[in-house]
């Protein structure tokens, strides 16, 4: 990705100061790629999935590309336990 990609590195546990910083970043990225980096992330809240899937969607809505970079286990599997596993979509990039 480029200059017009965003990035954002989750916490290992998303605490609520750690959403409001990642709720933030989102507000203010709405015009660019996202990369997301995943591999710190060892429990996947469900306030940090609900946003995931809110910007997944918004911005496949605008043509742009939500990736999230070295998704670790707890990453993976925190979106299965919340049946959000089609997030993770073929052109994401793993470790």
């Amino acid at each position: 990705m480029d200059d017009v990609t965003a990035r954002f590195a989750l916490s290992p546990t998303m605490k609520i100061e750690d959403c409001q910083r990642f709720h933030a970043f989102l507000a203010s990225a709405s015009d660019k790629h996202l990369a997301i980096e995943c591999s710190a992330v060892e429990r996947l809240s469900g306030l940090t999935a609900q946003m995931l899937a809110m910007a997944c969607r918004c911005w496949s809505a605008n043509a742009l590309k939500v990736t999230f970079v070295n998704p670790s286990n707890g990453f993976v599997q925190g979106l299965a336990l919340l049946g959000l596993s089609e997030l993770r979509a073929p052109g994401q990039v793993s470790a």
